[in-house]
C-alpha cells in the first residue's frame, strides 16, 4: 500500500489535501453545452485555495472574489463566498491528478453546470 501511495499521490490524498492550490478555469458547460465563451471570454478565470481555508478567484467577466470553503457532510465543496449569501454554492468534485471537475449541486441554478480547471503552472 506504501508504494501504491507514492506511485499515485493523489488517490492518496485526501480531496481537502487535493485541491490545494491555483486553478485554471478550462471548460464551462450548461445542460451539456459548451458555454465558456459566455462564463470565461479571456480565458483568464482561475481559483486558489489555500490551506487555511480561504480561496481567491478572478477573471472576465466576473472579476475578483475570495472567501471559505469547505466539504460538508455529503462530501461536497461549499463556497462561502464572501460577496454575499447569493453568491454561495455547492458542487460535487473530482480531482484526477491535474485536472478537477465541479457539477452543481444543492442549488437548482447550479445543477445544470459543470465546470473543468486544470492545475496552474504557477501555484502562486
Amino acid at each position: 500500500m506504501i508504494l501504491a501511495c507514492g506511485t499515485l499521490l493523489a488517490s492518496c490524498q485526501s480531496k481537502e489535501q487535493q485541491i490545494l492550490g491555483k486553478w485554471n478555469m478550462h471548460l464551462v458547460s450548461n445542460d451539456g453545452t459548451d458555454v465558456t465563451e459566455e462564463h470565461n471570454p479571456e480565458n483568464n478565470r482561475w481559483i486558489d485555495f489555500k490551506d487555511n481555508g480561504a480561496y481567491i478567484s478572478d477573471g472576465d467577466p466576473y472579476g475578483k472574489n475570495s472567501g471559505k470553503w469547505s466539504f460538508n457532510e455529503e462530501g461536497f465543496l461549499f463556497l462561502d463566498s464572501d460577496a454575499d449569501e447569493g453568491d454561495d454554492s455547492y458542487w460535487e468534485v473530482d480531482i484526477s491528478k491535474n485536472k478537477m471537475v465541479w457539477k452543481g449541486a444543492v442549488f437548482e441554478f447550479t445543477k445544470t453546470f459543470s465546470l473543468e480547471y486544470r492545475r496552474a503552472e504557477d501555484p502562486t
